[in-house]
């Protein structure tokens, strides 16, 4: 007999290897998605939209690796955040000044969420250009019914 939590988990990972130059109020985009489970939340590969299909608590878990581009002027802050249906998601939001032009840091958050209308759209959002993400991934969990 399945234990507790039995039955297909609805899990999607998506991640981009390759160097992201930021734009202001641009999204980060996710060129592959090595794990979907379930049917609840889909990507196209190429895409910065995490589409959600049906209601629900779930949590968001990113991280990314990024640099300071040549030419920005030090100090220089960045914040990268999710978005649903794009509206900031409340504690998804991560946030790093660099002092440094040779300095690399690692970005992340995760938080939970509800999605009560559908179809619903994610996004990872910089806040400001001159930076360059590398490493980003973004994995989305259903944890239940609201």
């Amino acid at each position: 007999e399945p234990g507790p939590g039995g039955g297909t988990p609805d899990v999607l990972a998506t991640v981009d290897t390759s160097a992201q130059a930021t734009t202001s109020g641009g999204a980060l985009i996710f060129n592959d998605t090595p794990l979907i489970s379930g049917n609840s939340i889909t990507h196209q590969a190429g895409s910065s939209e995490v589409n959600i299909t049906q209601p629900g608590i779930y949590q968001a878990t990113f991280q990314g690796t990024v640099s300071v581009n040549a030419g920005t002027t030090i100090p220089a802050p960045i914040t990268v955040q999710l978005e649903l249906n794009g509206a900031p998601v409340s504690g998804a939001i991560a946030r790093q000044t660099f002092t440094s032009s040779s300095e690399v840091s690692t970005l992340n958050f995760s938080a939970p969420f509800r999605i009560n209308s559908i179809p619903a759209n994610l996004r990872v959002v910089v806040g400001q250009s001159g930076f360059t993400f590398e490493e980003a991934a973004l994995t989305v969990v259903r944890l239940g019914d609201a």
